[in-house]
């Protein structure tokens, strides 16, 4: 009987897992089918993978509304995906200065950097340590390799060029790469999102009661 509970949460977590795939994988068809776009940098796809930045960074700095203990791990965090999306958004700071994106980049990696590494040393790793215990690490983990490995090396120049020969199309490239971008930013979305409710369920748990206040793994 106890272990019914468990399954069941499973069952929710990756039934939810599949919804928001699907839904990713809809979006890519709406940009081909009906939008008839190339996938560049001003697309549905593009567009949905800075949403999907945005909502996770807002999710990791929400953390801090949770535990204080958590505002170190929560900027750190904050502050990466963040500067991922400042780095998505070039194209308009490229109206500023081409490269322009760097220097918001930088400034905000030096302040979360300080702010986690420096001010809330042993509470950042403390919780950077529980964060990788949860299961929902293995999630981001995966999604992270999908970005910045797969999607670059299966979206390279050459490879597209080789494999299509005259029939290229730099639209099939950008296809290919984005989506998958797509994929690794759908991922970590739902690992940000998955572990804030773990927390939040830990809270109220304690809130109530029922279990003593302990480190969350």
């Amino acid at each position: 009987m106890n272990n019914v509970p468990i399954q069941y949460k499973l069952l929710k977590i990756g039934f939810s897992f599949f919804i928001l795939i699907a839904v990713s994988a809809v979006i890519i068809h709406m940009e081909v089918r009906y939008l008839h776009g190339d996938v560049s940098e001003q697309s549905l796809v593009e567009y949905t993978q800075e949403i999907f930045l945005a909502l996770t960074a807002i999710t990791f700095y929400s953390l801090k509304k949770i535990d204080g203990q958590f505002n170190g791990f929560s900027i750190l965090l904050a502050g990466f995906f963040t500067c991922l999306l400042v780095r998505e958004l070039d194209q308009v700071f490229d109206q500023i200065v081409h490269g322009f994106w760097k220097y918001p980049a930088w400034l905000i990696a030096t302040i979360c950097i300080y702010t986690a590494l420096f001010r809330h040393h042993t509470s950042t790793l403390n919780k950077l340590t529980d964060f990788m215990r949860h299961p929902s690490f293995g999630v981001m983990l995966s999604g992270l390799g999908v970005l910045m490995v797969f999607s670059r090396l299966f979206g390279m120049d050459d490879l597209w060029s080789q494999f299509l020969q005259e029939g290229y199309h730099r639209g099939a490239k950008n296809l290919a790469e984005e989506a998958t971008e797509l994929l690794g930013y759908t991922m970590i979305l739902f690992s940000a999102t998955w572990y804030k409710l773990a927390l939040r369920s830990e809270e109220r748990k304690i809130l109530d009661g029922s279990k003593p206040a302990v480190t969350i793994g």
